[in-house]
């Protein structure tokens, strides 16, 4: 699986080159709490038809990882998760909205330690969903992003704000500061974060670091931190 997933990091990568004339989008990300559970994400989007009044679709491709424990008979236990979602969405323009939705397969396999034997290994096939608002302009902007897997009946939601508080006309640095709220649960997990994040633009690039407070049922309190790179192409 290992190599699997490079392969697939490698094609998106490739992917997301401009070798096209149509505009997409290319997101990753990293984020780590203070119990070494992380999470990491590649995705690319790019457009497959542009329609009159705003409405567009498009296809997108995402492959993530993400580690975390878990107790057993009162002993900490570690799992890991690599997951691909091909998917396929619609999105429409509303002023200064974007509006959108997607769905696809979700292809997942799982790993988790067993106590006194080898470590279990699953591969599996859902179904994903997720809807997004996203409200932008020069001084700010306003995203709200809800998805769904089937497999562990998983929801994750986050809101998240962002206003410029500094302009540079010499590329860098331009800054935005915000505000994240996250949520995710499903019938054995449930938690909350919530944290400042601050934002630069480089070029075409938009570079942002965030940190703040989490609370799990498995957990109870911790903190976070990561970063997050976006560029369009």
């Amino acid at each position: 699986m290992a190599r699997l997933t490079v392969v697939l990091l490698a094609a998106l990568v490739l992917l997301a080159q401009p070798a096209t004339s149509q505009a997409g989008d290319t997101f990753t990300g990293f984020q780590i709490d203070n119990k070494s559970q992380y999470f990491g994400y590649l995705g690319v989007r790019m457009p497959v038809l542009q329609m009159s009044g705003g409405t567009n679709l498009f296809a997108q491709v995402m492959t993530a990882g993400l580690g975390y424990s878990f107790k057993t008979n009162g002993q900490l236990l570690d799992a890991n998760v690599q997951f691909v979602v091909p998917s396929l969405g619609i999105s429409q323009n509303v002023g200064g909205w974007t509006l959108s939705a997607l769905a696809g397969p979700q292809l997942r396999r799982i790993e988790e330690q067993r106590l006194n034997t080898s470590p279990s290994i699953e591969n599996q096939i859902g179904a994903y969903g997720q809807l997004e608002a996203m409200y932008w302009q020069e001084k700010g902007s306003f995203h709200a992003i809800a998805s769904y897997a089937d497999l562990d009946k998983f929801f994750w939601g986050r809101l998240r704000g962002k206003l410029l508080v500094h302009t540079s006309d010499k590329g860098c640095c331009t800054t935005y500061v915000g505000w994240d709220v996250a949520a995710m649960q499903n019938d054995d997990f449930r938690a909350v974060q919530s944290g400042p994040l601050v934002e630069v633009p480089i070029g075409k690039v938009f570079l942002l670091a965030k940190t703040g407070y989490q609370y799990s049922s498995s957990f109870h309190t911790g903190v976070y931190g990561g970063v997050e790179i976006y560029f369009p192409f």
